[in-house]
C-alpha cells in the first residue's frame, strides 16, 4: 500500500501537471469583415475542426486583411503571419497560373462548376505542382463575372473608349477583346475607383459587387458569363506539419472537396442574393449578340493554354471535368 505522503504528493504533481499545448492557428481572409464566407463557411468550418482536434487546437480568425490584404495575403501566410489563408489565385504574382483556367469566359455556368473542377484537377495530380508550398484546404471559385457600369451596355460598341477595373490578367484580356482598357484593381479599391470616375465599371461577378457594394455606384449591370475569379484557402506547410496527429486528422476531414462544395453552395447563394438586388438595372444580351462577344473571346481560351504551363492538358481536363459535372 502506498505511503499517504507519497500518494499525497503524487495527487499534487497530477494537478499541477502542465494541460497538452493548445496550438492556435491564425486565418487571414482579406474579404470584408461581413463578408458570407465568413460565418457562412469558415466560421463553422473552423468550429468542426476543432471539435474534432480535441483541445489540441485553435483557430484565430482575422477579417478585412488584416494580417494582408489581396495582394500580399499568400506571401504573409508563407512568410508565417498567417497560417491559413483566403487568397485569390491571380493576385499571388503568377505563382498560380494553372487556376486561371477558371477564369476564361463562357467555360462554366456557375462557381460550383468552376471550383469542383479546379479540386478535380488538383487531386487527380494535373495541377498539383503549384501547391507543393502548401497544404491545399479547397479551392473556390466565385461565379462569372458580370460588368457592373454607369452607363448601359447592350452591344460592343458600347464599351469602345471605356475603361474597366479587372481582377486578373485573364479579365483584362477579355476586356481588350471587347474594344475596351483594363485597369487592374484590388476588389477593395474598386468601388472608390468607380465612384471618382477613375474607372467606368467593373468586371466582377454578384457575389463580388454585393460584398464590395458597387451596386451603390453602378447603375448598369450586364450579365454574361466572362470567366471566374479563381480562389484558394492554403495553409502553411509547415503550420500543418507542426500539429499534433487529431489536429492534422480534423483538419483533413473538414477540408479538400466537402470544404470546396461547402463553398460552391455559399457562393452561389450569394450570387443569387447579388443578382436579385439588382434584377430592376439587369441586362441580357441578346442571342446573335452574345455570338459576337463570343467570337471576339473565342482566341483568350487558346492563347491561354499555349502560355500557361502544361496549358493544354489543363483545359482539356477542366472542361472534362465541367462536362461530368453537368452530366450529373
Amino acid at each position: 500500500m502506498l505511503n499517504k505522503n507519497l500518494l499525497a504528493a503524487m495527487c499534487l504533481a497530477f494537478a499541477t501537471a502542465p494541460a497538452a499545448a493548445q496550438t492556435v492557428l491564425k486565418l487571414n481572409s482579406p474579404a470584408p469583415p461581413p463578408s458570407y464566407l465568413h460565418k457562412g463557411v469558415f466560421e463553422p468550418w473552423a468550429a468542426a475542426v476543432m471539435a474534432d482536434a480535441g483541445g489540441t487546437l485553435k483557430i484565430e480568425m482575422s477579417y478585412g486583411g488584416q494580417l494582408g490584404n489581396w495582394s500580399v495575403a499568400y506571401d504573409r501566410m508563407i512568410d508565417g503571419v498567417s497560417d491559413i489563408s483566403f487568397i485569390l489565385t491571380g493576385l499571388t504574382g503568377g505563382r498560380f497560373k494553372q487556376e486561371d483556367v477558371a477564369s476564361l469566359p463562357f467555360e462554366t455556368r456557375d462557381s460550383n462548376e468552376a471550383a469542383i473542377g479546379l479540386w478535380k484537377l488538383f487531386e487527380k495530380g494535373i495541377t498539383a505542382d503549384e501547391f507543393k508550398q502548401v497544404k491545399l484546404l479547397a479551392t473556390v471559385a466565385f461565379p462569372n463575372a458580370a460588368i457592373h457600369s454607369m452607363k448601359p451596355i447592350n452591344q460592343l460598341s458600347d464599351l469602345k473608349g471605356n475603361k474597366y477595373a479587372v481582377g486578373n490578367a485573364i479579365l483584362g484580356g477579355v476586356i481588350v477583346a471587347l474594344g475596351a482598357t483594363p485597369v487592374s484593381l484590388r476588389p477593395d479599391e474598386v468601388y472608390q475607383a468607380m465612384s471618382r470616375g477613375t474607372v467606368d465599371g467593373a468586371v466582377m461577378p454578384f457575389t463580388g459587387m454585393y460584398t464590395f457594394k458597387l451596386h451603390e455606384v453602378g447603375k448598369s449591370h450586364l450579365d454574361v458569363p466572362l470567366g471566374a475569379d479563381a480562389a484558394a484557402l492554403v495553409m502553411n506547410k509547415q503550420s500543418y506539419d507542426k500539429l499534433p496527429a487529431q489536429a492534422r486528422a480534423a483538419i483533413d476531414k473538414h477540408s479538400g472537396l466537402p470544404l470546396t462544395e461547402k463553398l460552391g453552395v455559399a457562393t452561389q447563394a450569394q450570387w443569387q442574393l447579388g443578382y436579385d438586388t439588382v434584377k430592376d438595372r439587369l441586362i441580357k444580351l441578346s442571342p446573335d449578340e452574345e455570338k459576337k462577344w463570343q467570337a471576339a473571346l473565342s482566341p483568350i481560351a487558346q492563347k491561354w493554354a499555349e502560355g500557361a504551363p502544361n496549358g493544354v492538358k489543363v483545359l482539356e481536363a477542366f472542361r472534362a471535368e465541367v462536362q461530368a459535372l453537368r452530366k450529373k
